[in-house]
């Protein structure tokens, strides 16, 4: 369908005469009348009643208020990418979401309404198959980078030291124990971090995900000056990981959002339950250089801020932004 036959024929129902329409238009009649009648063909309708005086159809009224739309629609479109062809293009690379949590709901709310905000800057996920985040950064192949810690302050402050990094808190959320139904510690009123300080802890070795399980260890040897019985698993995915399943006295630690989704609930014979201890929080984080230049970065911050406070469903149980206490 030519863009333009549709057009010529909404000039045509305005003024429902071709000769008129055609002097409007700046083309001949016959020209005018071949347009609109392989436009009848293609559609397979026709549009128009010819008689003394031109009417439209039920078939050519409906349309109308489509190709209204549709001429508007490119109009629009023309104008966007002029506008777009004239401005400089900012990229900023974002960390590809790793796991399927409260943080990537929040971060691929806000990109969708940044995009949408922000047509001059081209925004993009990027993963490196065995590269964490800070490497990613001090390459220069992201500009924001995501993280995770059990609120090892000292940790963030050396780092964010050393590395002149910015850790931004987003969401705070308490952890969970995955584990078959049948094992001992679901059985308990509570689960503390001592009853799961012998406890085999399934983890993924996979490098993509050392912030995970070195946010474990440090809340084991913080809370309690001990070292968890972490047993490691290197997968390619995290459906292979949490399908390791076989040993039924082993547990998994995850967010609340992993606890309810949809693959961990498929698996028969396994149940979540809170971790009954203040102690086992994990923290979500953005992470990016303290130099960086893109104001984009900050307009990204700004619209993540309005996500979190109009476009999600907030956990009764998580803290978000402001609200985490991070000691920094």
């Amino acid at each position: 369908m030519k863009l333009e036959s549709v057009y010529e024929y909404i000039v045509l129902t305005h003024y429902l005469n071709f000769t008129t329409a055609a002097a409007n238009l700046h083309t001949s009649q016959p020209n005018l009348s071949k347009h609109i009648l392989e436009l009848e063909q293609e559609l397979g309708v026709e549009l128009l009643k010819r008689g003394k005086r031109l009417e439209l159809t039920a078939a050519g009224t409906a349309f109308l208020e489509d190709a209204i739309q549709i001429h508007h629609m490119y109009k629009d479109a023309v104008k966007r990418t002029r506008e777009i062809a004239s401005h400089e293009i900012v990229e900023l690379t974002i960390q590809e979401p790793y796991i399927m949590d409260a943080l990537s709901e929040i971060l691929f709310k806000t990109v969708v309404r940044f995009k949408r905000e922000n047509p001059y800057v081209m925004t993009k996920y990027f993963s490196e198959k065995g590269k964490k985040s800070v490497e990613l950064l001090e390459q220069g192949k992201i500009d924001v980078a995501l993280t995770v810690d059990c609120n090892s302050i000292d940790w963030i402050r050396q780092v964010s030291e050393k590395k002149n990094l910015i850790f931004y808190p987003v969401i705070q959320e308490p952890l969970y124990v995955w584990m078959w139904e049948g094992h001992p510690l679901f059985a308990k009123d509570k689960i503390t971090l001592e009853d799961l300080l012998h406890v085999p802890i399934n983890m993924t070795a996979t490098r993509s995900y050392d912030p995970m399980r070195f946010a474990v260890l440090d809340l084991f040897q913080q809370s309690l000056n001990m070292r968890p019985n972490l047993q490691t698993f290197s997968n390619d995915s995290l459906n292979e990981f949490f399908m390791n399943t076989q040993d039924r006295r082993a547990v998994f630690l995850v967010s609340p959002a992993v606890a309810n989704s949809h693959l961990l609930q498929m698996q028969q014979d396994m149940v979540s339950r809170r971790i009954d201890d203040d102690r086992a929080v994990i923290t979500s984080y953005l992470l990016f250089r303290c130099d960086y230049q893109k104001e984009a970065i900050d307009h990204l911050l700004d619209t993540l801020e309005r996500v979190v406070e109009s476009d999600v469903t907030k956990n009764p149980d998580a803290k978000y932004l402001t609200e985490i206490a991070t000691g920094l």
